[in-house]
Parts: C-alpha cells; structure tokens; sequence
C-alpha cells in the first residue's frame, strides 16, 4: 500500500501519526509511506530520526486576528497546497491521513481534490481548525472523544481513541522502572514534565515547590525543557531531595512506568499516554493552547476522577506542593485515579485505524467521499 501522512507542529501530532505508521508497517512490510510536514517543523527532525521520507511545504499558521498576515499566510496556504497537488501526482498514494495541525491542510485539500480517500484524526477534544475543514469530504473521521466538540458528518465518524506507541501499552513494572532509573523503591516518585519544550510556569512553580518537601518525602524527575534546563539543575542541587533533571526524557515509557504521580501539561498525546499507563495526574493545561483545547482534555480527565486540574494562571509551587502532599498521603485516592484514568485508555485505537485504512483503501475506496463522483 501507498499512503501520505501529513501533520505536525507538536509531538501531540507527530506521535499517534507514528504510532498508526507502526501497526500500517506490521500489517504490510510493503508499505511506502511519505510524510508531508513543514519545512522547518518538528516532523521534519521526527521523520530524519525513523528514516521516514519526507516532503516540505512553506504553510504558516493562520492568525486568529484580523491583520495583513492573514494575506501572506493564504498566499502560503495556496502555494503550499499546489506543492502537494504535484506531490500526490509523484507518489500516487491510496490514501492520505491526517493527524492535525495547521501544516495538515494542504496535503488534505489536495487530496480531496484529486479525488484521494482523505482520513483524519483528531486527537483533541476540541475539532481543530484544519480537521473542521477537511471533515465535510473526508472518508473517516477517527475522534479521540465521543464528546468531541465541533461540527463533522457524525455517520462517517468513529471513536477510537488516541493512539500511542507500543512502548506505552507494554510498559515495565514501577520495580523494574525504578530499578532501572536507579531511584529508591521505596520512596515516593513523581515525574514532571512540560512536553518536549519544557513549560516556564511548570518549572518556577517547581521551584518554589521542591524546597518544601522533606527528605525521603519524594524524589522527582523533572524533565524542564532546553531553555529551563540549567535553572532547574541550578535548583536541583540545592535541595535535600533527590532530584533528577532533563532538558528531554527519550525513554519517557520508563520514567511514567517509575512514577507514582505525574504531573504535566496535558497535550492529547501526554493524556492518551496517561491513561494507558493507568498514571494519577496532576495536568497543568497550556492557557495558549489553540481553542484552549488542553483545558478541554484535562477536564475531561478531571471529570473521570483520572487527574486534579490547575490552571497555568492559578500555579503557584506552594499550592502545587500542597496538591502532591495531598495526593500522595491519599494511597486509595491515588489508586482510584488510576483505575479512572485506564477506563479512558483506548490501547487499540492505532490498530481500528489500520483497519479502517486498509478497509478503505482495499474494499471501499470507490465509496470515499474523497473521490468526486462528478
């Protein structure tokens, strides 16, 4: 099988993209694939990193305000997606699927205008920008939500959930994680992170949070990002806790599989991760998230009894810390976090999108909304 894959901007994109890619290669050993990304973005590096062969376009975001720029990001727009029309032409794929973010939409309306069975995936709450466009004509809409909010042609939609990658549905066990991680077993282990980036907030309250906490009350691993990096190693070192600091985490598997509580921003693939790993939370929603769609997924956890949710502009590291103590001196609470947060895992949501790929593709392409039948 032939397929493009598109999107990007953020591991939230990049990472259920992957992990569809992995079940497509286990189905098909045969398969070609070709990901369509921004120049510059995220994906690029992503698709360097697992030999994936990629194509460029020069789309930008649209701003949410009125101004001039919205003139040059159109003029983009267009280029950008007659750079896919003469890039579907090349590599003649079966089927395109999108995953998200602004740098979606070319290769999605060029697709549905070539007449290619088109499938999204929204991995947010919220129906972003680009998959609201491309919903109308496209063949499947994978939702990540039964609530999701916003307007898609429900008889083509279908739940399955966000995928994660198969390192997050086989994870360690806490023994071994922390054997591994060479942290104490028998003490309190909490994991922190900001997403791929680090999070400024995330990391002063850290700060001020960490001081507060006793010897043998916890030991923490703190990924803060490149830029919060040397200040958290800074403040690190000068606490009577173990602290364990990373600018990145690469084998993020282990350090969730370590914790007994996490705490993070809450990106649609940091949530799909948490309830797989049945993990206790405390998310932290990034405020500019477009549409505040974070929010949106964190009070979805919130409201299953999965997570506590602070809003970025109520952190403080004194109400932070108090919010941990809480926790962790709350076992039974901890443990029904953790059952609530399984119940909202869908571990096989990148298999029913295979299928539903191949499906399409092989039974139903004829069918697709995606191929105009004038």
């Amino acid at each position: 099988m032939r397929i493009m894959i598109t999107g990007g901007g953020t591991g939230g994109h990049t990472s259920p993209a992957l992990a569809v890619l992995e079940e497509l290669q286990k189905r098909d050993p045969m398969l070609v694939v070709q990901w369509v990304g921004r120049n510059q973005g995220l994906e690029r590096r992503i698709c360097e990193h697992n030999s994936i062969p990629y194509r460029g376009v020069p789309v930008v975001g649209w701003p949410r305000t009125r101004s001039p720029r919205r003139l040059w990001a159109a003029l983009k727009l267009a280029y950008s997606t007659m750079r896919c029309w003469l890039y579907i032409g090349t590599f003649r794929p079966q089927a395109v699927l999108g995953v998200g973010g602004y740098v979606s939409l070319p290769l999605g309306l060029a697709a549905q205008r070539r007449g290619v069975p088109t499938l999204i995936h929204e991995q947010n709450r919220l129906l972003g920008m680009a998959n609201k466009m491309l919903a109308p004509r496209a063949a499947r809409i994978f939702l990540s939500y039964s609530d999701t909010v916003g307007d898609y042609p429900a008889e083509r939609a279908v739940v399955v959930g966000n995928p994660v990658r198969e390192g997050f549905l086989h994870p360690p066990s806490t023994e071994t994680a922390r054997q591994t991680l060479g942290l104490d077993p028998a003490i309190p282990t909490m994991l922190v992170s900001g997403g791929s980036q680090g999070a400024q907030s995330l990391n002063k309250a850290m700060r001020e949070a960490l001081p507060l906490f006793q010897p043998g009350e916890l030991q923490v691993l703190w990924m803060a990002g490149q830029s919060g990096i040397a200040e958290a190693r800074r403040a690190a070192a000068k606490l009577d806790i173990r602290v364990d600091t990373f600018a990145f985490i690469d084998d993020m598997v282990t350090a969730c599989a370590a914790a007994d509580l996490v705490v993070s921003r809450s990106g649609a693939s940091t949530t799909a991760e948490l309830a797989c790993l049945g993990k206790p939370s405390i998310l932290v929603p990034f405020p500019h998230a477009t549409d505040n769609h974070q929010e949106q997924n964190a009070r979805a956890f919130e409201e299953a009894g999965a997570a506590v949710v602070i809003l970025d502009g109520e952190l403080t590291g004194e109400g932070l810390a108090k919010t941990v103590t809480t926790l962790l001196g709350e076992p039974g609470r901890l443990n029904s976090m953790a059952a609530a947060a399984r119940s909202l895992a869908r571990p096989g949501a990148a298999e029913v999108i295979a299928e539903e790929i191949f499906s399409l593709v092989f039974e139903g392409a004829q069918e697709s909304p995606g191929n105009p039948s004038e």
